[in-house]
């Protein structure tokens, strides 16, 4: 657990700030504070049960700050985790300075790429860019979708490892950290991952994509969250690729 407290503790070193607005839609989460701040975070992925809440987490998400919904990154419950994950990137955003998202098709260069329960739209842009992929997925069946206990045994082969926020929800990357450093690359995709450059790489990660907040983009990508569409997907989100292995965090 200490991942978990070492990011909270780093997030919460922000100014804290007056939730205005939270949004949590089918695929993603929106937060503005007060101030102005905004930015995007992960709903847990469910393909196949109909999304639930409970009201007493409803009335207890609406009445905390920016700092203290941060701390719920560590919940079991979907709301309180798709609001944390918002929460924590408006905290630590991430700067202009990442590169555009095409600049990751020649990464892996023919080596397989290994994915964990991935987003349908995140596979559709794999396959456009040609990646040789592979997911771990007990839900789904398909070529090359293997159970996920056969993922230790298929990743000590090396290649690329593909991470989604739900890594962070289910504590898989703590499972997996210990091989990340026999793999060519480990990246992690937002959204909802705070921008913490140098802890992530003292954990084995490589590679961060994340969405840019930018203020003229906010209207657009609160509704097409609220709408139910993917942030992955979402027009008004500049996706970015930082490369950790020389960064500094900001």
């Amino acid at each position: 657990m200490r991942l978990y407290e070492s990011i909270i503790e780093t997030a919460i070193q922000q100014p804290d700030g007056e939730v205005e607005e939270l949004i949590i839609g089918w695929r993603g989460s929106f937060i503005r504070l007060a101030d102005g701040r905004w930015n995007v975070g992960a709903t847990p992925r469910n393909e196949n049960d109909l999304p639930s809440s409970r009201e007493d987490h409803t009335k207890n998400i609406l009445s905390l700050s920016a700092h203290t919904l941060a701390r719920l990154t560590v919940s079991p419950y979907p709301q309180e985790f798709a609001s944390a994950s918002a929460s924590l990137a408006t905290l630590r955003p991430a700067p202009l300075t990442g590169s555009p998202l095409d600049s990751l098709i020649p990464l892996p260069e023919g080596d397989r790429v290994f994915l964990f329960a991935p987003e349908p739209c995140v596979v559709d842009s794999l396959r456009d860019w040609n990646w040789n992929i592979s997911i771990f997925d007990d839900k789904s069946r398909g070529l090359r979708v293997f159970p996920s206990w056969t993922s230790l045994q298929q990743l000590k082969r090396g290649g690329w490892l593909w991470l989604g926020p739900d890594s962070l929800r289910d504590r898989r990357i703590l499972t997996l950290a210990p091989l990340f450093r026999e793999l060519k690359g480990v990246i992690l995709q937002g959204p909802g991952i705070p921008f913490l450059p140098s802890f992530f790489r003292s954990v084995g990660l490589t590679h961060l994509i994340v969405p840019v907040p930018c203020a003229s983009d906010m209207m657009i990508a609160k509704r097409y969250i609220s709408a139910g569409g993917s942030p992955w997907i979402c027009p008004s989100l500049r996706w970015s690729l930082f490369s950790l292995l020389y960064m500094e965090d900001i």
